[in-house]
């Protein structure tokens, strides 16, 4: 060996190499410039011969190296230039390849610094897998935090899953382990194979893949997240101008395993109905095969980035937003990081949080299965959402033991939702015992900042797909319904449907009604924290088992008076106070023939006289039918 690479190439480093050990293979391979010229290296564990080929096609044979498959070659000049490795193998194949030990790295010592401390939030541009040009040469960059490691590689089907062939450079300051390989593309399937410390050699997903195989211990798959062109710098604008809570907001829940296609049909049916935001809710599926799902990595028909961000530039377009359900089994995990307080972990669940925001162009997350120790984690989430896009929707239910009413943007309304379902859940004859599950949830403050879920979850009393099991209830279970969702649209705050809650025809036309009516009222959706937006006429009438309160605008005018009547007898001539005298104008009844009522008491107008009820001095006589929600404006 000459003297020369000898400065460069030591045989510590060539054993540890070759028996993989090594941690900072650009120490040895690659080209490092000295006092009398430049030394060029590279090792490849089946390689028997080794040439440069310089970019004018000048060769020069490469020498080993302590007799170990690591060869080496001197130049006496520092002039740089472009080369390739030739390799020659025992069976007589070769292989050319640019070196991959000759690029920098492109995380910088500032970023490195950022992640150390847990502030690199944009870490997912660099971390991972990416599509990358250096100078000429087009290939992946790879980047792994690996604390504790004593080698890293990078392995897949392009290298038969070698972990010695391409041995990961750790960087000065960090574990992060970085290298740069030429000539690879997307599709191609990877790991990265983790040597420790006892010696024990594992391979694992890459945990800021964005697509993974569908197996149990599959691969993750190079992708490029820059070839996508959005087309929603309208929406953006608009969702970044406004304001949400002076604004119609109706939430459809959609099951990701119910996109198994493509179409627009579900952005259709949402844009007839009139919702403003679709909600994506994970799949189970994926468990129970034994895979478990990167935080990256979207849970998508198809499987592919692209896809869900077809969809969420399509809903933009539609004038749609989208919103990310965050699972009870995301959380869990998410907590279990925070926990462990490595700033690096934390680091890497608050970049993905921004990860989704701009790369996939969510407008809201919604959390769901909230426990007392996720709190922490939630507020450095919302710091990071809030500072990133104030207009980002940050919604949660109530965790326990902790004020969170003025911590989300909006609320879960759990307990007006219980109430409710439990007295529906009551034989009629014993409901007048559980009236105040009805009136109770609605006494204990505004909830104007809440989403109240309307769903076909398990035991949820509005699953209409009984009513084809039971055709003697059928007219009963219809009407309920109806008037239930009469009644949960007129009480405050925003609501959330399931995409099949309303599959019965009527049902789903008397949904769109209710959706339009909200919509064009600001009594129902906009919110003044001086003026009361809801008001009790009567909550107490549990004999009558007729609720009827009032939903007030801003503005005073075009507000709303609904009347429920949870029994199943027709309340004739009934009397209900009123605020001031006039005309009051049915706007809506759960009843009429186009919902699949009898349309009793359609299209009334009735005026006000005054005569004191419900301690208002004027009032109106109406007849209500039985299970029936009416809306009146005045």
């Amino acid at each position: 060996m000459r003297y020369e690479i000898s400065e460069v190439v030591k045989k510590d480093q060539v054993m540890e190499l070759v028996f993989g050990n090594c941690s900072k293979p650009k120490d040895l391979l690659g080209r490092h410039f000295i006092l009398q010229g430049q030394v060029i290296s590279a090792y490849h564990p089946d390689a028997v011969k080794m040439e440069v080929i310089s970019e004018d096609g000048e060769r020069y044979p490469m020498d080993t190296v302590e007799r170990q498959p690591v060869f080496s070659l001197f130049l006496p000049h520092k002039r740089p230039f472009s080369y390739q490795i030739h390799m020659t193998f025992h069976d007589g194949n070769t292989y050319i390849s640019s070196d991959p030990y000759s690029y920098e790295g492109l995380i910088t010592e500032e970023e490195e610094k950022l992640f150390s401390k847990g502030n690199w939030t944009e870490v997912y541009h660099k971390m991972g897998c990416h599509k990358v040009k250096l100078g000429n040469t087009e290939g992946m960059y790879f980047a792994v935090w690996a604390p504790g490691a004593r080698r890293v590689s990078v392995v897949g089907d392009f290298n038969y899953w070698n972990g010695m062939l391409y041995p990961m450079h750790k960087m000065e300051n960090s574990d992060i382990f970085e290298l740069f390989i030429p000539g690879l593309s997307c599709g191609q399937f990877y790991k990265f194979e983790i040597k420790n410390v006892q010696g024990d050699i594992i391979q694992m997903v890459d945990p800021y893949a964005v697509m993974n195989e569908e197996k149990e211990n599959g691969a993750s798959r190079m992708f490029d997240l820059g070839r996508f062109r959005w087309e929603d710098s309208r929406w953006l604008s608009k969702r970044y101008h406004g304001n949400v809570f002076k604004t119609p907001m109706s939430v459809c829940e959609v099951r990701i395993s119910e996109l198994d296609s493509p179409d627009e049909k579900v952005q259709e049916i949402v844009q007839d109905m009139g919702h403003t935001h679709i909600l994506l809710r994970g799949t189970p599926e994926r468990a129970k095969l034994g895979v478990e799902r990167g935080f990256f990595e979207p849970a998508f028909y198809g499987n592919t980035p692209d896809t869900m961000r077809f969809f969420v530039n399509r809903s933009h377009k539609r004038n749609i937003g989208v919103m990310l359900e965050i699972s009870p089994e995301y959380l869990t995990r998410a907590v279990h990081l925070f926990e462990k307080k490595h700033p690096q972990a934390v680091n890497y669940l608050l970049a993905n949080i921004l990860f989704w925001i701009k790369e996939y162009h969510i407008d809201g997350f919604v959390f769901r299965g909230l426990s007392e120790n996720s709190s922490d984690f939630l507020e450095k989430a919302k710091e990071v959402i809030k500072k990133e896009d104030n207009s980002v929707l940050f919604i949660g239910e109530e965790i326990k033991g902790k004020q969170t009413r003025d911590f989300f943007d909006f609320e879960w309304n759990m307990e007006l939702k219980a109430g409710v379902e439990e007295y529906l859940g009551t034989d009629f004859e014993k409901r007048q015992g559980k009236y105040f599950c009805l009136s109770q949830p609605l006494m204990k403050g505004d909830f104007s900042n809440t989403l109240l879920l309307l769903n076909k979850e398990k035991n949820n009393l509005f699953d209409e797909s009984l009513i084809d099991k039971k055709p003697s209830c059928d007219y009963d279970k219809l009407t309920g319904v109806r008037m239930s969702y009469g009644y949960l649209m007129g009480v405050p705050g925003r609501k959330a449907w399931d995409l099949h809650s309303h599959e019965n025809i009527s049902s789903q036309e008397y949904v769109k009604s209710l959706i339009r009516i909200y919509q064009e009222y600001p009594a129902l959706y906009e919110y003044d924290p001086l003026r009361a937006s809801f008001e009790w006429i009567n909550g107490m009438d549990a004999e009558s088992s007729v609720l009827r309160f009032m939903r007030k605008s801003p503005s005073g005018r075009d507000n709303l008076l609904f009347i429920c009547n949870f029994g199943t007898e027709e309340k004739e001539n009934c009397q209900v106070g009123v605020p001031k005298a006039g005309k009051y104008t049915m706007i809506s009844n759960s009843d009429a023939v186009e919902f699949g009522g009898e349309g009793r008491d359609e299209h009334q107008e009735v005026q006000a006289v005054s005569e004191c009820w419900d301690l208002r001095p004027y009032s109106i006589k109406i007849s209500v039918p039985p299970l029936a929600t009416l809306i009146f404006k005045f």
